[in-house]
């Protein structure tokens, strides 16, 4: 019995340490790169730091102008500052607009912020 109320608590702690898991930089470019593959503009916005109504409706107005649709990406690198509020992630993609059917390979490294709790791409 003893045993079991052990295992219990110990599932319990285990299951309440990854719950309290907060995303990484990396699974935030990850998932604004997912949201360009569809593409879905205004989900890609959502993990961004712009919150301006105007700059949102600006940003959505010139990807959509530029048809931008990532064919594919691999991220590169992770670097969280000393005081764990910034961070830098260095991404591999693949891109294609109306400029350009055939797919642009580029790396490019991406600013992220917390903003209450959450990486988000600093625009």
């Amino acid at each position: 019995m003893k045993k079991l109320v052990v295992l219990i608590f110990s599932l319990a702690a285990i299951f309440g340490m990854a719950a309290c898991k907060s995303s990484s930089p990396s699974d935030t470019v990850t998932a604004y790169y997912k949201a360009l593959q569809t593409p879905d503009y205004e989900k890609a916005l959502t993990y961004t730091d712009i919150t301006d109504k105007e700059e949102v409706q600006k940003q959505l107005e010139k990807l959509q102008g530029f048809n931008v649709k990532v064919v594919d990406f691999e991220i590169l690198s992770e670097t969280i500052s000393e005081d764990g509020n910034s961070a830098v992630v260095e991404v591999k993609h693949s891109v294609t607009s109306s400029f350009s059917e055939t797919p642009e390979e580029s790396t490019k490294k991406l600013d992220l912020v917390k903003v209450d709790g959450k990486w988000k791409l600093h625009e």
